[in-house]
């Protein structure tokens, strides 16, 4: 029986799987991917070690199967960029979805572009991880890198040219560039002309179910694999976490919690928010699907800091663990989460991360409980934004690391009132792309079929109504704290950051 290889590259690490057509991973592999910080604000990925580590993943995944091996499918994170030169080679680092750098162009860019106008188009709010800001940044920072760059790669289209010899991108991330017109499905000439390029700098757009061909012999010699496997674009990660959690039929929404977290449904249609508000993000996802809602930079990052800064070498469910021994609400104390920053323009690029209500009789536990609770507050300004642009939806599929205890699925039920149910899938991610990779097979009809037969789901939380009560009243209050230090943060940027 074939068999699907899918490998994911995040902004933390690598890793892939082999997956059968019940959606089961047969063999798994993951590595560490390095951030490196040439310069204030800099969080790239070397493209070479980026390779090295991607042929080792592929291999040691498919150890043991390699005969069964028929598609390669690539998902990975959105806002990646990095210049090429003539020959394909990288002039710079990978630019990730950490890499600040490119916060120094947005208050020139508000002022000079028509916002209302790139969101219309692009479905994308005026945010600095997008490739936009990024490439103004490099032709104003660094001119002679511009200059010499003749293509502009993001990562799947970099790992793609690498695999087949084409440079190819899915529509997903495509349109988390503010190059890409959402309506149109193509590169926006107007935006081109905002930095000077031209279209054939960037790579071609390929629907994510696609076989765009075979391998190439002298990379499938590298990877220990028949030429004959044929290789799909695939969609983003976060494209692949909405057909991984089930959300293929818009019935649902659904929620990852992991480094960062993002609440999304399926709609037929681009659905935008009020041009001069801008807070929904809607990117392309396949052929008259589009994934509509919003994501936060900020989730398991602020797990992460407590575990660094002030647990002694324990590990993230045991965090969650101590956070559920305090009461609802933390005790009155908030936590702002903004560890880099947030993509909600009512929050903004130079958030940063604080607590609010800190008495002395808070300890360990209230820290964590606020964190877990500020990420559900943060959600839930993406699910009210939905519900206003009249999307609505029965429940929410959740899955990710944040689930791997019950107490953050139940504080996102409770504050946003509505039941959550955890997957028992695996890794969602490599699920949802190798979902399309069996559609392109003919093994499923549609991805419908696929879900059904891919999917599987477990533990149902259900809002609990004393605790709701008690987030409706914090939701509130979490409101007025971000409206009273919005304006701050530009300023303590200027004068404080380093």
């Amino acid at each position: 029986m074939s068999l699907v290889l899918v490998v994911d590259v995040g902004t933390t690490n690598i890793k892939a799987g082999l997956v059968d057509r019940e959606g089961k991973l047969l063999s798994h592999s993951s590595e560490n991917l390095e951030l490196e910080r040439p310069e204030r604000g800099a969080a790239e990925h070397d493209p070479q070690e980026l390779v090295r580590s991607f042929i080792s993943i592929i291999r040691d995944t498919a150890e043991g199967y390699e005969d069964r091996v028929e598609v390669v499918g690539l998902t990975g994170y959105q806002f990646g960029f990095l210049p090429l030169d003539e020959n394909m080679e990288p002039l710079t680092g990978i630019m990730t979805l950490m890499d600040e750098r490119s916060k120094s162009v947005m208050p020139e860019f508000q002022k000079r572009e028509d916002l209302v106008k790139i969101y219309r188009r692009t479905g994308c709010p005026p945010l600095f991880p997008y490739l936009l800001p990024k490439l103004i940044w490099l032709k104003e920072r660094k001119p002679e890198i511009f200059r010499e760059s003749e293509y502009f790669a993001d990562i799947k289209s970099f790992l793609t040219e690498k695999l087949i010899g084409k440079f190819v991108t899915d529509p997903g991330i495509a349109s988390s560039s503010q190059l890409f017109n959402i309506n149109e499905l193509d590169w926006d000439g107007e935006l081109l002309d905002i930095v000077g390029l031209r279209r054939e700098q960037l790579p071609e757009v390929r629907a994510g179910e696609e076989i765009l061909g075979k391998m190439g012999s002298e990379m499938a010699e590298k990877l220990n694999l028949s030429r004959e496997v044929k290789v799909i674009p695939g969609v983003y990660d976060g494209g692949a976490m909405v057909l991984g959690l089930g959300g293929v039929s818009g019935e649902q929404g659904v929620c990852n919690l992991g480094t960062t977290a993002m609440i999304r449904t399926c709609s037929d249609e681009p659905v935008l928010d009020d041009p001069r508000k801008r807070r929904l993000q809607t990117y392309s996802l396949l052929p008259g699907k589009w994934a509509v809602g919003g994501a936060i930079n900020n989730a398991g990052i602020g797990l992460k800091w407590v575990r660094e800064n002030l647990h002694d070498g324990e590990g993230y469910s045991e965090i969650v663990r101590l956070a559920a021994e305090a009461e609802t609400g933390a005790g009155g104390l908030f936590s702002l989460p903004y560890f880099t920053g947030e993509r909600d323009p009512r929050i903004g690029n130079m958030a940063t991360a604080s607590f609010f209500g800190l008495k002395e009789y808070h300890g360990r536990k209230h820290l964590v409980r606020a964190i877990l609770e500020g990420v559900g507050y943060s959600l839930n300004f993406v699910r009210e934004v939905m519900t206003e642009n009249g999307i609505e939806f029965n429940g929410i599929r959740i899955g990710g690391a944040g689930t791997r205890t019950d107490l953050w699925p139940q504080i996102i039920a409770d504050v946003t009132n509505i039941p959550v149910q955890k997957t028992l899938t695996e890794d969602t991610t490599l699920i949802g792309e190798a979902m399309l990779a069996y559609k392109a097979l003919g093994v499923y009809n549609t991805l419908l079929e696929a879900s059904e037969n891919m999917v599987t789901t477990g533990k149902t939380f259900q809002p609990v109504e004393e605790n709701v009560a008690e987030y409706r009243k914090g939701f509130k209050f979490f409101k007025k704290l971000i409206d009273a230090l919005s304006g701050l943060y530009p300023l303590h940027d200027r004068k404080f950051a380093r």
